[in-house]
């Protein structure tokens, strides 16, 4: 497998291809005498506690509107992060269920969906963090922006902000219609319905908008009974029956319902007060996996097509014994929150925002480790978490010479994670049932002064105090039975830990011609420590402390050719230390075991220190009418500087998990007028990474277990909208070339010897017809 250590053939291919042939149309735009409202539009930003534009804003940002998401058809938050430059975005696998996020931002973030062990990159609904991995995985509904923040936030986004933060801003109501119908069918049966409009209570003071999805998507995976495709009879006992093809039962299918209301309240010239509510019950399949490698058992073997998308999965345990049990192959959340946002203008030169927000999710998600009949690993875990958040900012505006805010932030969770634990290869099987609290508070300011009408100085400082206890319960799920000795004494254990951190900025950025400015920065960040969530004996269940990064930045920004073209680059260096992952050695907190019994250990800790080099561009073109071409590139290069003893990370070769060195998107669409008919809109978005790896530690010879190999995929729509924009229809197809590929990897081989991996969608066409009012 060749690694992408210098710039990838297929990638410079490509790009040197579309430069070329846009390069003569860009240059004739510079003097084409064109509409105005043929040049790029200005895409207004929060990440500095007010309204800026992109352009003007001295921090790297991907800012996408609704107009580029729906063009794009774009449906989910890992499909955008797809196309932003070093954002690394995967949902589902090792446990945590279909809607569990892994991402990481510049190489930093989490990958593990245990509670303790927070989100590196925050993400943010209309400026509510969510405090959690799980559920985090959202579909992307009647949204008016989203903006992606690169390098650590901790001043400005704060919690668990060390890698970045993605921010996604919903559509507020107002006295346009902004109605809509639009309905889907597509491959593997897809019905989709969205819906959304505006209502007017009252003219120029009250406004409602609600929001609807509907959506059901088959399986792409299917699970076959082994021993009716084989003859040979498998552990468990058939599962198929008559009539059905030996398929009893399929992966990756959605069964997804949400609503989401909004209330604005434009109490005067003053004050405006906006509402939200939102609802989400998602009942889809358990993530799609399949067996890579596996240790023939009594002559059966269990891989299937190294193309095809089937297992032999039967979430079993205890297969052929009195205890023998079956769990439904299921990933369920369902999701609720509320918040409402205050906004006071006191003078012309003060104004206060309050940000109140609660937000509740509850699911449980199967995971069938091995993917065979094997009873190896089967695990039922469930999820409850709550929160609450208070945010309250001061904006103070001293004439035209600074901007100031102050702030401060408070976050109180309350989590708990259980269910049934079967590991097979351990001995172990148990049930937990594990509270996990939480507070954190902030006090913040930010300011910007204005030194000249072009050159702007910018510096940031938070404090921030959390405090975390975590709970463990373990007993025997099968009556008479007594609990593990391994974790029988965590039964009641409590354990905390409490930190505290202060996070600083300071930017310079200098407008030096009209539209191009160059910025530099330093920046820092953290993520909390917490305790180690799965100890097999009291000793382990102890802290890991916290994650901290300090980022160097320098950029450009700019809008060329009137208009016509944005490119926006910049390099980072990160100085990351404490770097959290999970050990299988851990002597120094495991107990001494009579001689012959292992010491098992799954521990997260504090592995390394690393240092993070790359550089990210983006660029949106508008070369002449009705032609836009949008793309952006990245390079990451992290190496690890130092690594605990005991987690084989080995300084300069062991890769960071879920990092790809290289990534670029490339996006172009030709608006075709019809004259009186309307409009006919082709559109081709192409996206490529290098391999990566999806576990620590990577760096014995000739590994390969862990990593995710290098794939490009090509997305294509064509749109036909009627001349007054009332009807719209579009095929689309993702995936187009039909490639097989995995998204992610679980690597088991030396606990268990098995591998297995996450396949990602085959191809999709799908149908839509959209109706506004």
């Amino acid at each position: 497998m060749s690694k992408a250590h210098i710039w990838p053939r297929g990638a410079s291919t490509l790009a040197i291809g579309t430069f070329l042939a846009i390069w003569p149309a860009v240059a004739v735009a510079q003097t084409a005498d064109t509409a105005s409202d043929d040049g790029i539009k200005e895409i207004v930003v929060t990440a500095q506690f007010r309204n800026q534009s992109l352009q003007e804003a001295p921090l790297a940002i991907t800012a996408v509107d609704a107009a580029l998401i729906e063009a794009r058809n774009q449906t989910n938050i890992t499909e955008l992060a797809q196309r932003a430059p070093g954002v690394q975005f995967s949902a589902g696998g090792q446990g945590g269920g279909a809607q569990t996020a892994a991402v990481t931002i510049r190489g930093i973030g989490q990958n593990d969906f245990q509670f303790p062990n927070e989100p590196g990159v925050g993400v943010y609904i209309d400026d509510v963090y969510y405090g959690i991995t799980f559920g985090a995985a959202f579909d992307l509904v009647d949204l008016n922006r989203v903006e992606i923040l690169r390098g650590p936030q901790g001043t400005l986004a704060g919690k668990n902000s060390i890698g970045g933060s993605i921010k996604l801003f919903s559509q507020r109501p107002d006295d346009s219609p902004n109605a809509y119908v639009e309905a889907t069918y597509g491959s593997f049966n897809r019905l989709q319905l969205k819906t959304a409009t505006n209502i007017t209570l009252a003219q120029d003071k009250l406004y409602a908008r609600v929001t609807g999805i509907a959506r059901h998507v088959d399986g792409y995976m299917k699970r076959l009974d082994y021993g009716c495709v084989t003859g040979v009879k498998a552990p468990g006992g058939a599962f198929a029956q008559p009539g059905d093809d030996c398929v009893i039962g399929t992966e990756g299918g959605q069964d997804i319902y949400a609503l989401r209301g909004a209330l604005r309240w434009i109490v005067s010239d003053a004050v405006e007060n906006n509402l939200i509510v939102d609802f989400t019950e998602d009942r889809s399949e358990a993530s799609p996996a399949k067996a890579i490698l596996e240790p023939e058992v009594d002559g059966r073997n269990y891989i299937t097509g190294p193309r095809d998308y089937t297992n032999y999965s039967t979430y079993t345990g205890h297969a052929d014994t009195p205890n023998q049990y079956t769990i439904p192959a299921i990933s369920h959340l369902r999701s609720w929150g509320v918040s409402n946002t205050l906004d006071v203008d006191l003078s012309d030169a003060l104004s206060l925002t309050s940000i109140t927000a609660y937000r509740f999710a509850k699911g449980r998600a199967a995971w069938d480790g091995d993917n065979t009949p094997e009873p190896t690993i089967t695990q039922f875990p469930n999820f409850k978490h709550e929160q609450f958040t208070q945010e309250l900012r001061l904006g103070v505006q001293v004439q035209d010479l600074a901007d100031l805010t102050f702030g401060g932030y408070y976050y109180k969770a309350k989590s708990n994670q259980g269910g049934r634990i079967g590991i097979a290869p351990a001995g172990l099987d148990f049930v937990s049932n594990d509270p996990f609290d939480q507070t954190s508070k902030s006090l913040f300011a930010h300011a910007v002064v204005h030194l000249t009408p072009r050159f702007n100085m910018t510096g940031g400082l938070r404090y921030t105090k959390e405090d975390k206890t975590y709970t463990f319960s373990r007993t025997s799920p099968i009556p008479g039975v007594p609990t593990d000795f391994r974790v029988a004494e965590l039964e009641g254990l409590s354990a905390s830990s409490a930190a505290d951190h202060w996070d600083w900025r300071v930017a310079l950025d200098y407008e030096l011609v009209q539209d191009v400015r160059l910025y530099g920065q330093i920046a820092t960040g953290f993520k909390g420590g917490g305790i180690n969530p799965r100890p097999y004996y009291p000793e382990q269940a102890a802290p890991f402390g916290i994650e901290e990064s300090t980022s160097y930045e320098i950029g450009i920004k700019s809008m060329l050719f009137d208009r016509k073209l944005r490119l926006n680059a910049d390099y980072f260096h990160n100085d990351y230390t404490g770097y959290q992952g999970q050990v299988s050695a851990c002597p120094d907190i495991s107990p001494t075991l009579p001689p012959g019994v292992p010491v098992f250990c799954g521990a997260t800790r504090n592995v390394g220190d690393a240092k993070i080099d790359g550089f990210e561009l983006e660029f949106d073109a508008r070369p002449v009418r009705g032609f836009s071409i949008d793309g952006s590139l990245s390079y990451i290069n992290f190496r690890f500087v130092s690594g605990l003893a005991t987690s084989a990370i080995v300084p300069g070769v062991t890769q960071a998990a879920f990092v790809p060195k290289w990534k670029y998107a490339l996006g172009a669409q030709y608006e075709i007028s019809l004259g009186t008919l309307g409009y006919l809109t082709p559109r081709l978005d192409w996206t490529w990474q290098s391999e990566f790896q999806s576990a620590l530690p990577n760096s014995l010879p000739g590994y390969t277990y862990g990593e995710v190999e290098s794939r490009g995929l090509m997305n294509a729509r064509i749109t036909y909208e009627t001349a007054d924009g009332a009807w719209q229809a579009s095929l689309s197809a993702t995936n187009l070339f039909d490639k097989f590929y995995y998204s992610n990897k679980y690597d088991q081989v030396v606990q268990s010897g098995n591998n297995y991996g996450m396949p990602g969608r085959p191809r999709e066409v799908m149908l839509s017809l959209k109706r506004k009012f």
